[in-house]
């Protein structure tokens, strides 16, 4: 692509020519990343290194501001970034129709199946997909614009907290497959109900061309779904499931049985990792060679990674937080004496707010979960210790023997619990 035929992709206006008609090489939206020849979006504070990217040697800069800076360098002026990202990311992925594309939707373990169904592809083909969690259109462009032809395949998470998001990304990107994980009630404050959580999600099959959609067998909301070509993975099975340290089981296919050691020790994740296996048996991955990439799988950074330092055992969960997700974890920590667990506010409840977090405080009692502290406006409707802020709750610690006690952290992530996991981890250890 040349400047000129950019100019009517995005539909902008030159407000500095550039004196080369060069090919671009990628676009970028980090001034630190620009190589030759790149083209600088200059998104948000993006506009204050403009010339960190003319020095590194870019070819055009994109703005919806104006740029006063005497150069060579082409600069374009759009109206709206948000819709020159998504123009941009549709042309690239019509450039490269004949690479599959999976997306990747749901309310709970988004994030896991994704990566995990890029360590069992990798096995044969090269993978692009979305990391750290940069899944609306800011993180699904960026990663379209690293797309090229040495890549076999592409796996997009798509999140989002209001409706139409999905079928935005859904329609530039296209998918071949979509996989949505479950409907939880995550954003259910946004969207009003289930349902509507339901029909949010199923926006993913917009962009779809009579290409397949997995589903779970077990989603009371999904079970809804009539869509001419379901997958509900009926052809794979388990039994003996455990869950200690990490998450066992026998899956069964094509009447062969293969024994599941997954280092989460979740057992929601079942459907997470059936889903990952279709995936490997689609793309013709050995199934040896799909189990080995599911056993050998590295944990997510706060996703129930389990730290054992001293005498204490850590669960941090601090990513995020659903009734759903914390469920499981709760479940999980009752099996154990001596538990503590801190939990902070499950945010973007709306009026489900009350309701959603009385529910935990049932389910706590339930399972006889004894030492309780909390932090944030919601849990109020949970009894246990209450505090204001991560700072109150951290100087109570300091006057507690913690020692020998399994700990859960868990919250929405701008609670900010890393704080408290960090805390205990360099101070109290």
């Amino acid at each position: 692509m040349y400047p000129k035929e950019l100019i009517n992709i995005i539909n902008g206006s030159f407000i500095n020519i550039p004196k080369s008609n060069k090919k671009i090489n990628k676009f970028k939206m980090n001034s630190k990343d620009i190589t030759k020849n790149d083209v600088f979006i200059a998104y948000g504070k993006g506009i204050n290194f403009c010339e960190e990217a003319i020095k590194k040697g870019c070819l055009l800069i994109i703005s919806d501001k104006i740029i006063d800076i005497k150069t060579k360098v082409g600069i374009i002026k759009v109206d709206d970034i948000k819709d020159t990202l998504i123009k941009l990311g549709t042309y690239i992925r019509s450039c490269y129709k004949d690479i599959p594309l999976i997306a990747v939707t749901g309310s709970v373990g988004k994030s896991t199946t994704t990566s995990l169904i890029a360590n069992i592809l990798s096995n044969k083909r090269k993978v692009l997909y979305n990391k750290d969690n940069k899944n609306n259109y800011l993180g699904v462009t960026e990663t379209l614009f690293k797309l090229d032809n040495t890549y076999d395949v592409v796996i997009i998470e798509l999140g989002m907290n209001h409706s139409h998001e999905i079928e935005e990304l859904s329609i530039m990107i296209k998918p071949d497959i979509s996989i949505i994980t479950n409907i939880g009630t995550s954003h259910i404050g946004n969207l009003g109900s289930k349902n509507n959580i339901l029909k949010a999600k199923m926006e993913i099959i917009k962009g779809m061309n009579n290409g397949l959609l997995l589903l779970p067998s077990d989603d009371k909301y999904l079970n809804k779904v009539n869509y001419k070509h379901v997958d509900r993975c009926y052809s794979i099975t388990t039994s003996n499931i455990n869950v200690n340290e990490r998450l066992q089981f026998i899956l069964n296919y094509d009447d062969n049985n293969y024994e599941i050691d997954f280092p989460i020790p979740n057992k929601y994740y079942i459907n997470n990792i059936i889903f990952a296996f279709k995936i490997g048996i689609i793309f013709e991955v050995d199934p040896k060679d799909i189990i080995n990439s599911i056993n050998t799988f590295e944990k997510l950074d706060k996703r129930m990674n389990i730290i054992k330092q001293g005498s204490i055992v850590l669960i941090d969960d601090c990513y995020n937080s659903s009734y759903e997700s914390l469920k499981s974890s709760l479940e999980y920590i009752s099996n154990f004496n001596n538990n503590l667990i801190i939990l902070a506010d499950i945010l973007e409840l709306g009026k489900y707010s009350k309701k959603i977090h009385q529910r935990i405080d049932k389910l706590i009692k339930k399972l006889k979960i004894k030492e309780v502290l909390l932090v944030g406006q919601y849990v109020k409707y949970i009894d246990g210790l209450h505090f204001n802020n991560n700072k109150e709750l951290i100087n109570y610690l300091d006057t507690i023997n913690i020692n020998n006690k399994i700990i859960l952290i868990k919250g929405s992530r701008k609670m900010a619990l890393e704080n408290i996991k960090d805390y205990i981890l360099k101070k109290r250890i």
